[in-house]
C-alpha cells in the first residue's frame, strides 16, 4: 500500500492537468470512503501505471533509491539514538607510576639507553610485569570480591548492548574488566600511566587507588618469593659448609692431642734451632781439642774431657735430627706434613662458612627488604565528567560511514543496472 500510493504521488505529480496526491488528501479519502474503499480506488488508479512499463520501470528504480536512502537514514538515526541517549556512560579515574630498582647502579648499557630517550632496561622489563599483573585474571578476582565488578558488569548499570549475559565466561569477563583499564608505558620517560573507566566516577577512582596497593606490594613479592627459594637452598648449604668445618676442627684437635703437639711447626722450628746450636758448639769443641791436643798428652784429663763432650754432642745432634726426619714411627717432618694437611682443610671449611654465613645474612635481608619501589607521580583522580563515548566524535563518525556506506552501494546499484542494460 505504501509503495502504491508512493508512486502515485510521483505519477500524478508529474502529469500538470491533474492535482496530485499529498498525504492530506490520501487521510480524507480514507475518512470517506473508509480503508478497503480506500484500497479498491487506489488499486484503481494504479492500473494505470501498470500498463506503462517504462513509467513503472522508472518508478519502480526510484522507488529503491528511496528505500536505501530510508535505510541507511534508520541506522544513522538509531545509532545516534543509542550513542547519545542509551549508551553508558563511563567515568575515567587516571594516575601515573614510576617502577624504580633501588639495587640498580649505574652503568654504560643504562648510559647508553638514557641517550636513545630510553629508560633502563629494568625499569621498561618492570613496567611491562606491573602491565601483565594488572591485566591478569588473578588481578581481577581480587578486585571482584571487593567492587564485585562481575555482578555490574551484568547488572542494568550497563546499556543493553555493552551488558554481559548472565551465563558469560569467566574469559568474557576478564576481556570486558580490560576494555576498562587502560594501562601505557611511555619508553622515553619511563612513566607508566594507568587508567580505569565506570560509570560510577568514585568506584572509578577507588578501584585506581586498590590496584595501585596491590602492585606496589606484589612488585616486591615476586623478589621476596625468588630470596625465600634462594634463602632455602643457601640454608641447606650452610649448614653442610658448618659441619664440614666442625669435623676438620676435631680432626685437627684429636691429631693434636695424639701427638701431644699444640703446633708442630713451631716444634719442628725449636729443634732446627736446637741442631743449629749443638753444631756451633760442637765445632768449637773439635777446634779446642785439636788445639789442645798439639801439647798435651792424650790421656790427659782435659783431652779425655773434650773427647767426652764431643761424643755426646754429636749423640745429641744425631738423635735430634733423628727425630726429625729418622726411622721413627712418627717422625716430626711426616707429623709436621699431616698436621699441615688438617690445618689447611680446616682454614679451607673455615672460609667457605664464612662465605655462606654472610651470603645467608644477605639473603635473609633480601627476603625483608623492598628492591622495588613505585612512585606515584600522580593519585587516582575523581572524574568530574564521563570521557566515553566522545559522543560528537562517534555521532561525526557514524556520520561519514554511513555517507560513505551509500555511496558505495549507490555505486554497486548503478554498476549491477548498468551491467543488466
Amino acid at each position: 500500500m505504501i509503495k502504491k500510493l508512493i508512486q502515485l504521488f510521483w505519477f500524478e505529480k508529474t502529469k500538470k492537468e491533474e492535482e496530485h496526491r499529498t498525504i492530506r488528501k490520501n487521510f480524507a479519502r480514507i475518512r470517506r470512503h473508509g480503508l478497503l474503499g480506500t484500497l479498491e480506488r487506489l488499486n484503481k488508479d494504479y492500473k494505470q501505471i501498470d500498463t506503462d512499463y517504462i513509467t513503472k520501470s522508472i518508478l519502480n528504480e526510484r522507488y529503491m533509491k528511496l528505500k536505501l536512502r530510508f535505510a541507511f537514514i534508520l541506522v544513522f538515526l538509531v545509532s545516534s539514538f543509542y550513542v547519545v541517549f542509551l549508551k553508558s556512560e563511563l567515568y575515567e579515574s587516571k594516575t601515573a607510576l614510576v617502577v624504580r630498582d633501588m639495587n640498580q647502579n649505574p652503568t654504560s648499557s643504562t648510559l647508553g639507553l638514557s641517550l636513545l630517550g630510553m629508560g633502563s632496561s629494568s625499569q621498561l622489563q618492570d613496567s611491562k610485569i606491573v602491565e601483565e599483573y594488572l591485566k591478569s585474571l588473578d588481578v581481577y578476582t581480587l578486585v571482584d570480591q571487593k567492587f564485585h565488578l562481575t555482578q555490574h558488569y551484568k547488572s542494568d548499570a550497563i546499556d543493553f548492548v555493552e551488558r554481559l549475559p548472565e551465563d558469560a565466561t569467566q574469559e568474557k569477563v576478564l576481556d570486558f574488566y580490560n576494555k576498562h583499564l587502560v594501562v601505557y608505558y611511555d619508553e622515553v620517560s619511563g612513566i607508566l600511566s594507568v587508567a580505569f573507566a565506570h560509570v560510577d566516577p568514585k568506584k572509578a577512582q577507588e578501584i585506581l587507588e586498590f590496584l595501585v596497593q596491590n602492585v606496589d606490594y606484589q612488585i616486591n613479592e615476586f623478589n621476596r618469593k625468588k630470596a625465600k627459594k634462594q634463602l632455602k637452598f643457601i640454608e641447606g648449604e650452610f649448614a653442610k659448609a658448618r659441619e664440614k668445618m666442625e669435623n676438620s676442627s676435631a680432626q685437627l684437635e684429636a691429631y693434636q692431642n695424639k701427638h701431644l703437639l699444640l703446633d708442630p711447626t713451631a716444634e719442628a722450628t725449636s729443634s732446627s734451632g736446637i741442631i743449629a746450636e749443638l753444631e756451633v758448639s760442637l765445632t768449637q769443641k773439635q777446634i779446642e781439642y785439636a788445639t789442645k791436643k798439639s801439647y798435651l798428652n792424650e790421656d790427659n784429663f782435659e783431652l779425655v774431657n773434650l773427647k767426652n763432650e764431643i761424643r755426646q754432642i754429636k749423640q745429641t745432634i744425631a738423635k735430634t735430627k733423628k727425630s726429625l726426619t729418622g726411622n721413627e714411627d712418627n717422625p716430626l717432618n711426616k707429623v709436621l706434613i699431616a698436621y699441615e694437611k688438617l690445618k689447611m682443610q680446616l682454614e679451607f671449611d673455615t672460609e667457605v662458612y664464612k662465605n655462606a654465613l654472610i651470603q645467608l645474612e644477605t639473603t635473609k635481608i633480601d627476603v625483608v627488604k623492598n628492591d622495588k619501589t613505585l612512585s606515584v607521580l600522580s593519585k587516582p583522580n575523581l572524574p568530574d565528567g564521563y570521557t566515553y563515548p566522545n559522543k560528537p566524535k562517534v555521532f561525526i563518525t557514524i556520520l561519514i560511514i554511513t555517507l560513505l556506506m551509500y555511496g558505495i552501494f549507490s555505486m554497486l546499484s548503478q554498476i549491477i543496472k548498468d551491467h543488466k542494460e
